[in-house]
């Protein structure tokens, strides 16, 4: 859906989703697709068809022809890997690890790469651009940066990128304008080209809410939302997690909801406060009495968290918890420790664990899931 009128790129504080704007994914139907994919390729293969055409009867071929030629199977080949992306992003079965992302510092690397193939282009690129810390994939990062700036530079041949945090919730957000020259109306590529399917599948799958906005004055506005955006909180790391709003990827609910933990504990406080702070955030609580049986559950299937008391924790355990860190080097786990006023915050990406002690669970739980289960996110 197209607007009607674009102010001026806003600040990002005055970024909101607004109602008529396109939702964050809307992907063509199959057949719809398979016509993209064929719309596009036609181009590369007439030309391919004139060209072999052309050599049949004068058996020569021009330098000039030879570099038309090898632009068209190039594009042809792009046009490919695109199918093959698309596909693999549409099966939803890709692994993900997350891990703390300067969102700004890959922005500014995706330019200077692009740099020599935006000026061959005549696109002109002007940056504001702050630092941004998010807890994402790296790979499925750069291929969303990617993915943007493309879609962008085929709308227009100036490009304003803009980048940092909005005041609440405190999201990091890109937005890249294209603008086009006075009196220009056509675009280079059709604004749900196949570059659009794989931006808009890839952000479906990392969790970033997208929203794009085309006024008939030549200008498009393209803006991505962070939810999982690292601050600092009292000297220590936090997440950024509300994703409250118009974001069609949560519907409007936590995203930790429906999550589930594993508490390996037979004490019934521990149990009590533990089931307490899960019902407060929405999460699903499963308990076990000792390490041999939390062994079996995650063999059946893996939690995102797992809780475990200080009394249990034994060789058998920590045997579980390199197991499954072995894989998931993110997993969070949380102890609860016997000492009293204990509250330690394990690191990111490190091996230590979290610990809570019981006279501080009703307290600090429930910040200290929230914290852990970004892991997870």
């Amino acid at each position: 859906m197209n607007r009607a009128t674009i102010a001026p790129l806003r600040r990002f504080n005055d970024l909101q989703p607004a109602q008529d704007s396109i939702p964050p994914v809307q992907a063509l139907t199959d057949y719809a697709l398979v016509g993209q994919f064929g719309a596009e390729l036609s181009e590369p293969i007439n030309t391919l068809h004139c060209i072999v055409q052309e050599f049949n009867q004068t058996r020569h071929m021009s330098h000039a022809q030879m570099v038309v030629l090898v632009s068209a199977v190039e594009s042809a080949v792009h046009i490919t890997r695109q199918s093959q992306q698309i596909a693999r992003l549409a099966e939803g079965r890709l692994r993900q690890s997350h891990e703390r992302v300067r969102l700004d510092e890959l922005l500014h690397q995706a330019l200077a790469d692009l740099s020599p193939a935006l000026q061959a282009q005549g696109i002109e690129v002007f940056r504001n651009i702050k630092p941004v810390e998010i807890i994402v994939d790296p790979g499925l990062l750069s291929s969303l940066v990617e993915a943007a700036l493309a879609w962008a530079s085929s709308q227009g041949t100036k490009l304003v990128v803009s980048l940092g945090i909005k005041n609440w919730p405190e999201h990091g957000m890109l937005a890249i304008k294209a603008i086009l020259p006075p009196g220009q109306t056509g675009r280079s590529a059709p604004v749900d080209s196949l570059a659009w399917q794989i931006l808009t599948l890839t952000a479906q799958t990392m969790g970033v809410t997208l929203e794009r906005e085309i006024t008939e004055n030549g200008e498009a506005l393209l803006v991505l939302e962070f939810a999982r955006t690292v601050k600092q909180l009292e000297g220590l790391t936090a997440v950024e997690m509300d994703a409250s709003g118009d974001s069609s990827f949560h519907n409007g609910t936590k995203p930790m909801a429906g999550m589930r933990i594993l508490l390996v504990s037979n004490d019934p406080l521990v149990r009590a406060e533990v089931d307490g702070a899960g019902r407060l955030l929405g999460l699903m609580v499963d308990k076990v009495p000792n390490t041999e049986q939390a062994q079996r559950y995650v063999k059946l299937g893996m939690p995102h968290l797992i809780v475990i008391d200080e009394r249990l924790n034994d060789d058998a355990f920590e045997r579980l918890q390199n197991n499954i860190r072995s894989t998931d080097p993110n997993f969070g786990f949380i102890e609860i420790a016997d000492d009293a006023n204990t509250f330690e915050i394990s690191s990111w990406m490190s091996d230590s664990m979290t610990r809570v002690s019981r006279d501080v669970m009703r307290a600090q739980l429930p910040s200290v899931l929230t914290l852990e289960l970004a892991r997870a996110l």
